[in-house]
């Protein structure tokens, strides 16, 4: 199974949905949903998967590419940034972008 169809899978169970209110909900095809799934459709179009997602799931297109790890850290991540004041989001920031390569 693929990264995308275990993503996709993971997170329409997480919100109680499935394909066919999935495929309305994004304004795809509910085949679309299924082949990716089944790992008929094994390069899905980017704009379908972002549809799928943000539309769909409400979800950033990472979530259904990433690693789930990767999902994972990054939503810690968010919420922890979030919940320390402006001028300490300022300095991890900078320092962030200090530790990126020239």
């Amino acid at each position: 199974m693929s990264i995308v169809a275990r993503n996709l899978s993971a997170l329409m169970e997480e919100r109680g949905t499935n394909p066919f209110e999935l495929a309305k909900r994004a304004g795809v095809n509910q085949t679309a949903i299924y082949d990716i799934m089944k790992g008929k459709s094994q390069n899905p179009r980017v704009d379908t998967l972002h549809k799928i997602a943000v539309e769909g799931l409400g979800v950033p297109l990472s979530a259904l590419v990433s690693e789930p790890s990767d999902i994972e850290l990054n939503r810690q991540l968010v919420e922890v940034f979030g919940l320390l004041p402006e001028i300490d989001r300022a300095r991890i920031l900078t320092m962030a972008r200090a530790l990126l390569p020239n």
